[in-house]
């Protein structure tokens, strides 16, 4: 199986992610939802996804409990889970893993500057959203919602529905913070959607600083993510159909994953096709050693059952995202 074997034809579901990929590179939104290519993962990565399985499991205690010796050790054991699973062979020695892991705790304790945990209960951690409006379905995890009330200059208080997203990388320059919002934008859209209610505040908590950017939301912001969504979606399925898909070349190009092998911008016809092929190369052999994985796991499946317990083979095919 090739990059290109199981390309799709149209596109199915959409995430926040993804549609902010499209923007700002139809090329590498290629490369990393039709052409899925693998790519490998980094210390970033990891701490981003520790960090909130650990900020997640801190406030599923009470909140007496939401404390940063908690935090940490909550750290430690998702840590411990993910790591041999997730990111096997991710440090080259104990001692860059350490750095790295005291950097990280360093990073939730940043997180206590800028907030207080046991100063609220979350209506919502980690809601899996995949929601249908229009022609379109939007899926996506969202970090965090909450009911939080706040005083106005005169001491009138109000009850504010919030959503929030850690970010655990450093925050962009304040004049660049809008196109920060943009994933969060769309998590308010799919709350409007199926609770009928308008968030009124969207905030990213970056703990590298530690950072907050806070952005107050109306109807009319969340009409116009609605059509801006809209010609995504129809874009994409265009690009899919003529198989059209620009580099868009921009200072994010320096943490793109293609760039030194795929991007045709900075590299030759020569060169794309020797990655290519190398790509593709392993690509055919991690389908080939999955499919084995899957062959053995079935063939074990099938003799634990009789003939009277049939097992579910089921699936559910989601392409383009």
């Amino acid at each position: 199986m090739t990059a290109n074997d199981a390309a799709p034809t149209t596109l199915l579901t959409l995430s926040p992610s993804r549609a902010s990929d499209f923007k700002q590179c139809p090329q590498m939104y290629k490369f990393k939802s039709i052409d899925r290519i693998p790519t490998e993962p980094t210390v970033h990565q990891a701490r981003g996804t520790t960090a909130h399985l650990a900020l997640e499991r801190l406030f599923q205690q009470p909140a007496a409990d939401r404390t940063p010796e908690n935090l940490y050790d909550l750290f430690r054991q998702s840590w411990s889970e993910l790591k041999l699973t997730e990111y096997p062979n991710l440090f080259e020695s104990v001692e860059d893993e350490r750095e790295w892991g005291l950097g990280s705790l360093q990073l939730l304790a940043d997180y206590f500057t800028i907030e207080d945990p046991t100063s609220f209960e979350p209506n919502e951690l980690e809601m899996d959203l995949r929601v249908p409006i229009d022609e379109m379905t939007i899926r996506g995890i969202l970090d965090r919602m909450e009911t939080v009330t706040e005083a106005d200059s005169l001491g009138v208080e109000r009850e504010l529905l919030v959503i929030t997203d850690y970010k655990t990388g450093k925050a962009p320059p304040e004049q660049y913070a809008g196109k920060a919002f943009f994933a969060l934008k769309i998590y308010a859209l799919l709350i409007r959607t199926t609770q009928g209610v308008t968030p009124d505040r969207v905030r990213l908590l970056y703990l590298n600083g530690p950072t907050v950017y806070t952005l107050d939301i109306n109807d009319a912001q969340l009409d116009a993510m609605h059509q801006q969504l809209t010609a995504l979606w129809r874009a994409i399925n265009k690009a899919i159909a003529t198989d059209t898909w620009p580099a868009r070349e921009s200072v994010l190009c320096g943490w793109c994953d293609f760039k030194e092998t795929l991007c045709p911008v900075f590299n030759t016809p020569a060169e794309i096709a020797v990655s290519r092929a190398e790509i593709d190369a392993e690509m055919a052999g991690r389908a080939k050693a999955e499919t084995e994985v899957t062959a053995a796991e079935s063939n074990a499946a099938d003799s634990s059952h009789t003939a009277d317990e049939p097992v579910d083979a089921s699936t559910e095919a989601v392409s383009g995202d």
